[in-house]
C-alpha cells in the first residue's frame, strides 16, 4: 500500500495501545481530550478529519523483516529491544493462541527467524489495524513509535517508562510542546496506565510533524510503508 496521501487533514491523534484495547489523544483546536476503546473499536478513534499517529505496525509483509524496524532499533543505543520485529503477515494471522512451535516454525520460514510472543500477543490489534486501512484508503495513518518520539523530543534515549526516573523523563520531554502536560495525563480515562497516555501523546506529536511535513522517517525518504515517522 502506498503512504503518505498529499491532503493532510487539520486535526491530529495519537494512539497507543493499552489494557483490553486502545487509548486516543486527540488534539483539536488546541485541546487535548482522551478516548479508550476496546480492540475492535479502532475505527471509532482512527478518524478521517485526523492525522493519525499511531504505535502499531502498519504495513505487514508476506516474506522477510521489515527494514524500518531493524533502523529503529539503531535508533536507541542500549535499548533496542524496546523495538520488536514484526513477522510476515501469515504468523500474525495464527494469533497468540498458536502453538508456539507452529508459530516459530512458519515465521523461520518465511522470515529467516523466530517470532516473539509479544509480536503475537499483538497480532489482534495489528491485523485490526491492517483491516481498517485496507477497508479505508482514504484515512490518514501513520506509524509511529514512542520511545522514538520522545528521544527526538530529549535528544537522547530515556530510562524504562516504567521506572519513575523513566516516567518523570518523559514528562519533561513533552512539557517543552505541551506544557499542562500533568493536567493532560491526569485527565485520561480511567484505567489507562500513565505509561500508556504518555505513549499517546509522544505518538500525537509525531503525528503533528508528519501533518506539517516536518517528520523523519525511517528509512529515510520513505513514500512507502511500511515505514516509521519520527
Amino acid at each position: 500500500m502506498s503512504g503518505p496521501t498529499p491532503l493532510r487533514p487539520r486535526h491530529a491523534t495519537g494512539i497507543d495501545g493499552c489494557p483490553g484495547g486502545w487509548v486516543a489523544a486527540r488534539l483539536e483546536d488546541g485541546a487535548v481530550t482522551w478516548a479508550a476503546v476496546p480492540i475492535e473499536g479502532i475505527g471509532d478513534i482512527v478518524r478521517p478529519d485526523c492525522v493519525t499517529g499511531i504505535d502499531m505496525p502498519i504495513g505487514l509483509l508476506d516474506t522477510g523483516r521489515r527494514e524500518c524496524d531493524a533502523l529503529a532499533r539503531r535508533e536507541l543505543p542500549g535499548a533496542s529491544s524496546r523495538v520488536f520485529t514484526t513477522p510476515p503477515r501469515a504468523v500474525l494471522e495464527l494469533g497468540p493462541t498458536a502453538p508456539n512451535d507452529i508459530a516459530q516454525e512458519t515465521c523461520r520460514s518465511l522470515m529467516g527467524a523466530g517470532v516473539s510472543r509479544q509480536a503475537l500477543h499483538l497480532a489482534p490489534r495489528i491485523l485490526a489495524l491492517d483491516a481498517l486501512l485496507a477497508h479505508d484508503v482514504h484515512l490518514v495513518a501513520v506509524e509511529v513509535h514512542p520511545e522514538l518520539s520522545f528521544a527526538a523530543l530529549a535528544g537522547r534515549v530515556l530510562d524504562r517508562k516504567a521506572s519513575p526516573a523513566g516516567l518523570q523523563q518523559r514528562r519533561d520531554a513533552l512539557r517543552p510542546w505541551l506544557a499542562d502536560v500533568d493536567h493532560v495525563v491526569a485527565e485520561r480515562p480511567r484505567g489507562v496506565p500513565v505509561t500508556d497516555a504518555l505513549d499517546a501523546l509522544a505518538a500525537l506529536w509525531s503525528a503533528l510533524r508528519w501533518r506539517d511535513g516536518l517528520a523523519r522517517t525511517l528509512p529515510a525518504d520513505a513514500t512507502e510503508r511500511p515505514f516509521i515517522a519520527i
